[in-house]
């Protein structure tokens, strides 16, 4: 019998400690936006106070953060986006609206610290290596909600419930690399 082989799962932002590196950009959890230093209060500043946001996108070739809603973020297992929030470094802002199928996020305990206490950060990491050992996986359409859901979930044999988790039971991260956590 063969030895079933572990996927290469995507690591940190090396740079932050913390964070998702996807195009250019690095995302994290608004409890970690501080690694972006004073340019993320900054941004933030030029928010509605009515925006709730929970993951912060910085771009570090223009200096350009993002701000997304994503009320799921703790509960469930791949997140919907829903509106952003674009603030320029003039201080100009574009605001988008949620998409009727949207993008999700994949690999979100890499948003956060090991010792994270929103989601189970193990849980989230294991659903990763869970989903990366499928075949047959349509990389340019699994960002978006439908496709996920109707190809990708199913095959999992796992529902967005039963993968939540309400605290983190993880290893607490090594305060070499864990990053300031205040929040703009």
């Amino acid at each position: 019998m063969i030895p079933e082989i572990e996927p290469k799962l995507p690591v940190r932002c090396r740079r932050y400690g913390v964070g998702k590196e996807i195009g250019g950009a690095v995302y994290v959890h608004r409890r970690y936006a501080s690694v972006f230093g004073d340019a993320a209060f900054t941004a933030a500043s030029h928010l509605q106070p009515a925006f709730e946001y929970a993951v912060v996108k910085y771009r570090p070739d223009t200096g350009a953060i993002t701000f997304v809603e994503c009320p799921g973020f703790d509960s469930e297992p791949e997140p919907a986006i829903g509106r952003t929030c674009l603030v320029r470094t003039d201080g100009s802002i574009l605001l988008r609206q949620a998409r009727v199928d949207p993008y999700i996020y994949h690999h979100k305990w890499l948003f956060v610290t090991a010792d994270y206490d929103g989601f189970n950060v193990d849980v989230s990491h294991r659903r990763s290596a869970q989903w990366m050992r499928l075949s047959d996986i349509d990389y340019s359409r699994i960002g978006r909600q439908c496709y996920w859901m109707t190809n990708i979930v199913p095959r999992i044999g796992q529902t967005a419930a039963s993968m939540a988790e309400p605290t983190s039971t993880t290893k607490a991260a090594t305060a070499k690399n864990a990053p300031s956590t205040t929040t703009p």
